[in-house]
């Protein structure tokens, strides 16, 4: 996350491909202006198991490097932001991804350029086409478990490690090896007694558990401080 020692970043994230991961395509902007618009929990809240509904399969980007728009798509196809008479697809995804690029600051958009983008951009694009009314940002790992335990789920964009590419028998991954690039995808859940979060990738059902993984609050506080970024929207 940023923070007030520098509290606006922007910067592209280098991809390397793997033998066992998809595609990424998850770039850094911060925004300071962000700071003006945190999540608004409930007082009292605390943190508690939890899991949103997500009755979609998991989605496939393919050789796209829209995760920012499959991670946006997975927040508002979920309950409780779900709405009727949407119809939440891949291709909703790419559309996303496609506003985004148009709404990121980096050069070139999709299509013709599969540039990647920004959890920002990808907020915005979820606003611009009226799939919510507004988005606010988790600024910590308290933030992040008490919207997942209290609000709904939560659109993360944080370095993706090769550690992160095969999930094990459970679905359970961990930080470990190099940096592979940026990603983003959904958060939908939270284990309290195992301490864990669970989330769902955008490589299709076949990889991890159906196309959900989980991993230790300790990695995500880790990549959270390592320019990670959290959002969720508003109805």
């Amino acid at each position: 996350m940023a923070n007030a020692a520098h509290p606006h970043r922007i910067g592209l994230i280098t991809e390397h491909a793997s033998k066992h991961g998809g595609r990424l395509g998850r770039h850094l902007h911060f925004d300071e202006r962000s700071w003006n618009f945190p999540v608004l929990l409930k007082k009292g809240a605390v943190i508690e198991t939890r899991t949103w509904n997500r009755t979609l399969k998991a989605f496939n980007q393919g050789e796209l490097g829209s995760c920012t728009g499959n991670g946006a798509v997975g927040v508002v196809c979920t309950e409780p932001y779900r709405q009727q008479g949407v119809r939440y697809s891949e291709a909703l995804a790419r559309k996303v991804y496609t506003q985004a690029s148009h709404h990121d600051t980096i050069v070139g958009a999709w299509p013709p350029q599969d540039t990647g983008s920004t959890v920002l951009a990808a907020m915005k694009a979820l606003t611009a086409l009226g799939l919510t009314k507004g988005y606010r940002w988790c600024f910590s790992l308290d933030d992040v478990l008490k919207t997942l335990s209290t609000l709904g789920p939560v659109e993360v964009g944080l370095n993706w490690y090769e550690g992160f590419d095969k999930p094990d028998a459970k679905g359970l991954v961990k930080v470990g090896g190099a940096v592979r690039g940026g990603h983003a995808f959904e958060l939908l859940g939270v284990d309290a007694e195992r301490k864990l979060v669970w989330a769902i990738n955008s490589w299709g059902p076949d990889w991890g558990l159906q196309g959900r993984f989980a991993f230790s609050w300790k990695d995500l506080d880790r990549l959270l401080h390592e320019d990670g970024e959290a959002s969720t929207v508003t109805l």
